[in-house]
Parts: structure tokens; sequence; C-alpha cells
């Protein structure tokens, strides 16, 4: 089945974009942040994943959550990057 991501994050080539991610039923959240991060290269440990209103726990499955084909979840970074400012 395939799934769109929204990517939130302002200091990467895809902040804001829409990626789609190839990912099974019984996948884990664990699985769909693995294969984010091999599209944006966004480390797994500080995505947040959110569907509706719904932050997803890694070990629960697609099917126990709902999602089916063609839905949207969001991809939320736990922390913003800075980039470094020229001493002035």
């Amino acid at each position: 089945m395939k799934l769109k991501v929204i990517v939130y994050n302002k200091t990467r080539k895809y902040a804001g974009h829409t990626i789609e991610i190839s990912i099974s039923l019984n996948d884990t959240i664990s699985e769909v942040k693995k294969k984010i991060c091999e599209i944006t290269e966004i480390p797994v440990q500080v995505q947040y994943i959110i569907f509706g209103v719904h932050h997803l726990n890694d070990e629960k499955t697609l099917e126990y959550y709902g999602i089916r084909d063609g839905y949207t979840i969001y991809s939320v970074p736990t922390f913003v990057e800075i980039p470094e400012l020229p001493n002035l």
C-alpha cells in the first residue's frame, strides 16, 4: 500500500513536502519511520508521527490505527535545527 507523508522540518530539503512510501498494513510505526529516513535522511529517533490528532506509538501497526492505502500521515521533528550564525 502507499502512504503519503507530509514532512515538517524547516531546515531540510523535504520541509513541507509530501513524499510517498510503499509499506505493508502490518508494518509498525517504527518501520514507517525507517522508510521516511531512507528518503529524507531525517533520523528515526527525532521523528514524531501523527495521524489525525493522534501521536503514533512505534510498536503499533498501521492496521491498529486504521490507516489505509492513500491516507496521509505527518512526520514532525522533535527538535528544530538552528543553523550557525556568523559572529558579527
